[in-house]
């Protein structure tokens, strides 16, 4: 009898055991579920950052704008966005080399002209009248060539599809080693063009006697673009002509790229899309030249990052506002307690 009732609670027991762990176990996971630990604070490594220099100079206004979301409320954002540092590029004893020997993988052979401290002027005749100007420093740089008065070059066209044409500027990037990790990997964009009374204008594929080819450094962490001062338009713009082969398709080029340390980055905390709207209403964001209404009607927002045409040490996120009649509107992302006041 005393062999048998032991048993019998010793095998109640273990089933009590088994049971109660079970439920002690499902009851922990649902408490870690609904009361997930608080985040750890944004890092704010870099200290107060400094205005984006453009964003804080607001120019051409529309009268009004109207938000017409598809949901009727904003995109959910997380509290917080990253901020990577930007090095400045600084002088040394083979500059001056260095960026004639890129001049040189193009074809422009001959001494520069210095026409700034740190600017050089290159020319050459052939294909086409060119003129390459370097900052040798920062390798910014433009291409220029005589080609909208060759009419030669929109007499049946040869234009390379979409992918062929971004292709062949990341090809003709890397001849001069102007082709970084991240364009190297970005998809680009393309805008057929046709010249009319001297000016590119917007073609169909059909009508178009050039290709503009914009690149932009690849999304911050796959989701977030990078905008410019003239919205899409890249920091790496080129203009090709399907009339010549090769690197002498290039007929223009702006190259306003500086490289990014994605090693030195840090978090901060952002406002809200709302907070960033009342900016925008208040006449305080910065607009997109490009934009010519008088009323602006915002279908979406996202969240990017501001890549400048000139240097600026930090790359920022900012709230893009888009809209009707290809209206692009930007606002600092950073909660304005971390940004350094701008002197007036």
């Amino acid at each position: 009898m005393v062999g048998r009732a032991v048993v019998k609670w010793g095998v109640i027991a273990l089933v009590a055991m088994i049971v109660g762990r079970v439920v002690i176990s499902t009851f922990i996971t649902f408490w870690k579920a609904t009361h997930p630990p608080a985040p750890e604070p944004p890092t704010v490594g870099f200290g107060m950052l400094p205005a984006i220099a453009l964003l804080s100079e607001a120019g051409a206004q529309p009268t009004s704008y109207s938000l017409e979301l598809p949901t009727g409320r904003f995109p959910s954002f997380s509290d917080r966005a990253k901020v990577f540092f930007i090095p400045q590029g600084s002088a040394s004893l083979l500059s001056d080399q260095q960026a004639k020997e890129k001049a040189s993988r193009y074809d422009f052979v001959f001494e520069p002209e210095k026409i700034g401290q740190n600017t050089y002027r290159w020319t050459k005749s052939q294909p086409l009248g060119s003129t390459l100007e370097m900052n040798i420093i920062t390798y910014q740089l433009r291409i220029t060539t005589d080609f909208m008065s060759r009419p030669e070059l929109t007499a049946n066209p040869q234009l390379p599809d979409s992918f062929g044409a971004v292709q062949l500027v990341k090809s003709f990037l890397s001849t001069g080693n102007l082709l970084p990790a991240d364009v190297a990997t970005s998809s680009g964009s393309i805008e057929y063009q046709e010249l009319i009374g001297g000016v590119l204008k917007p073609a169909y594929a059909s009508d178009a006697e050039f290709i503009q080819v914009d690149l932009n450094r690849a999304p911050i962490d796959g989701a977030y673009e990078m905008y410019t001062p003239l919205g899409t338009v890249g920091t790496i713009h080129a203009i090709l002509s399907g009339a010549l082969s090769g690197n002498n398709a290039i007929v223009h080029l702006d190259y306003n790229y500086f490289p990014v340390d994605y090693y030195q980055v840090y978090t901060y905390p952002i406002r809200s899309p709302q907070s960033a709207w009342e900016i925008l209403q208040a006449g305080e964001g910065y607009v997109v030249p490009s934009f010519a209404g008088e009323e602006a009607a915002i279908r979406s927002v996202e969240l990017g990052y501001f890549d400048n045409f000139a240097y600026q040490p930090y790359l920022q996120p900012i709230y893009v506002f888009l809209g009707d009649e290809g209206f692009i509107g930007y606002v600092s992302a950073i909660d304005p307690s971390y940004i350094q006041p701008v002197a007036k």
